[in-house]
């Protein structure tokens, strides 16, 4: 078990005033049987009201509108988290066969199908099926930094042979799904990575810990203590932190900064 401080800030900026600014953020890590948040805190610029609610599979956002003009805006979100209290979590058992079916960002072409074929042995459990697929994802694949982007699909990085968390994520995914393993994509934030980061939770079905467990394809590990959950769903679109519409605002930027650190 760990004792960690999270401080999660983004800020996009627009090189024309931006007016009327509806925005839904899915940015706010919460308790369940994995890690406990405490002392949690947000802080938007330009100060405005907003609500929160939560989605479909459990996670939470804030949604709000800025009617002033700006051309910035801020969102900060602090607090300690205590992770590892549980090796896995359960839930969602309704939905599973709704992990199983591939979607746009995890559909097999050529190239998933023909790594599918080099990496599936089907072992004893899930856990240990989906394990020895991440681990020859990790030796194929190479992690280059800013070679795809939000929109790239799994078949897309695959054939390219490179990329970052989401497309390791979303590979092994699909992987999973092709050999009828539950898997979900989980975005959060990892202990000395200055930005998010995504990983892989998969459901295992035998034994007396029936549950989803946690997979970091891109570091070839299990999900330690130094991991905290945001937010999971089917792929990368149903994760996504900021979804926004305005009026004016020209051309945006966006910067993301994430500190995760032991709590002293």
């Amino acid at each position: 078990m760990s004792e960690l401080y999270f401080e999660y800030y983004m800020q996009i900026t627009f090189s024309e005033m931006a007016r009327n600014h509806s925005f839904t953020l899915k940015c706010l890590p919460h308790s369940g049987e994995r890690q406990e948040i405490q002392d949690l805190e947000l802080k938007l610029y330009p100060e405005v009201d907003y609500e929160t609610g939560r989605d479909s599979f459990g996670n939470w956002y804030i949604f709000g509108n800025i009617s002033t003009l700006h051309n910035k805006f801020e969102v900060t979100v602090t607090g300690k988290a205590r992770t590892g209290l549980s090796s896995f979590v359960t839930g969602e058992e309704d939905l599973l066969a709704l992990y199983t079916i591939q979607d746009k960002y995890t559909k097999p072409g050529a190239g998933l199908l023909s790594m599918f074929d080099r990496l599936y042995e089907k072992k004893e459990t899930n856990l240990e099926t989906a394990i020895h697929m991440m681990e020859g994802l990790w030796k194929e694949f190479t992690y280059l930094s800013a070679s795809t982007n939000v929109s790239t699909t799994a078949e897309e990085a695959v054939n390219q042979g490179c990329g970052v968390c989401q497309d390791y994520s979303q590979i092994l995914i699909s992987l999973c799904r092709m050999a009828g393993i539950p898997a979900r994509y989980v975005v959060g934030m990892l202990e000395g990575e200055g930005e998010s980061h995504a990983w892989v939770e998969i459901y295992e079905s035998l034994g007396e810990h029936k549950g989803w467990y946690g997979l970091d394809p891109t570091n070839n590990v299990m999900v330690q203590d130094g991991n905290v959950i945001i937010s999971h769903g089917r792929n990368y679109k149903d994760c996504r932190i900021n979804r926004g519409i305005f009026f004016g605002g020209g051309v945006q930027a966006q910067q993301v900064k994430v500190k995760l650190e032991v709590k002293k």
